[in-house]
């Protein structure tokens, strides 16, 4: 197929793939794994302060002034959002999939060991370090995590008030209901001191995510998921867990929060509680009672449009407030 024969079907093809008429199975595009060719970004770099470089996935819309980031859980990379990122480019807005540290794209092919973290804070410096730059680019910055990386973006708003505009948090992992053993735990406490890149595997089975077969099948299929993480990370994770309970009282942020009424992996009521100790009257709530966890996979029409749907009520609220003309 020549480049302008696909780039004239490349519209079909995403209509296709979204009506579920095409079978998901994962490509490689670059260094990204997605569902189909239609749905790969831009695959750039930026710099950390620390002097390392990061990979990331861009999907980018003439003339947008709103940019979305977008962190992804512990099993998963920036592909997996590759649908969702997609249909949001649509509607107009900049969307950048970050890969953490250790994960998708930056992996040993850039230096990092995969699944591996040294301390929680390296991850929120990073993103503040890919943010910064885009507050003198952009009208408006909005931070979306999904799952672990959930965890990690209201961690981000807490250490970093005032850097973004809102949260959008996807079945987020501020608490979960799935967790390893007790053997486990006492083997993550010895190891990350003492053998912090030790490897333990995750207790989240591919059924957790999605029960729809496609999905079910790419996720299983997909090289660059991560069924392994580092000692150190999980160790880090479970002191994430600790500076959340800590500090969660002083969000302040408009805050979308998305649930799946049939999740096994995140406590929808625990995940409530924590929220609800923050600022109240910006929490919007959306639960989707016949879903798993994977939302984005499942129906990502509905999650792409209730998200648009608050964006545009936060943009509006936003001009009113300062009193520019609308």
């Amino acid at each position: 197929m020549t480049e302008t024969a696909y780039c004239l079907l490349r519209p079909l093809l995403l209509c296709l793939l979204l009506s579920g008429l095409v079978q998901a199975s994962g490509v490689h595009v670059g260094n990204q794994y997605v569902l189909e060719p239609s749905l790969a970004g831009s695959e750039r770099e930026f710099q950390a302060s620390d002097g390392n470089t990061l990979g990331y996935i861009a999907y980018t819309a003439p003339g947008a002034t709103t940019a979305l980031v977008y962190l992804h859980g512990i099993e998963s990379h920036a592909g997996w959002f590759a649908q969702a990122a997609t249909l949001l480019q649509g509607y107009g807005y900049d969307v950048f999939n970050l890969d953490r540290r250790g994960s998708g794209v930056n992996r040993e092919n850039r230096g990092y060991a995969s699944g591996h973290i040294d301390h929680y804070q390296v991850l929120l410096d990073d993103i503040h370090d890919f943010i910064t730059p885009l507050r003198d680019r952009y009208r408006h910055v909005f931070l979306a995590g999904l799952s672990w990386g959930g965890k990690l973006a209201t961690a981000y708003e807490l250490e970093y008030p005032g850097d973004v505009d809102g949260l959008v948090l996807i079945t987020p992992g501020i608490k979960a209901l799935v967790d390893v053993s007790l053997p486990t735990k006492l083997k993550i406490v010895l190891f990350a001191q003492f053998s912090p890149q030790s490897l333990i595997a995750s207790p989240i089975a591919p059924e957790m995510f999605t029960t729809t077969p496609r999905y079910l099948d790419y996720i299983k299929s997909d090289p660059s998921r991560l069924t392994h993480a580092t000692a150190r990370f999980y160790w880090q994770s479970s002191r994430l867990d600790s500076y959340l309970s800590g500090n969660i009282a002083a969000l302040d942020k408009p805050t979308l929060l998305f649930l799946a009424g049939q999740d096994r992996i995140i406590d929808n009521d625990g995940v409530l509680g924590m929220l609800n100790r923050g600022n109240t009257n910006k929490l919007t709530v959306i639960n989707y009672p016949d879903q798993t966890h994977s939302v984005q996979f499942d129906d990502p029409d509905k999650l792409v449009q209730d998200m648009n749907h608050w964006l545009q009520r936060q943009l509006t609220n936003t001009t009113m407030e300062s009193g520019l003309p609308q």
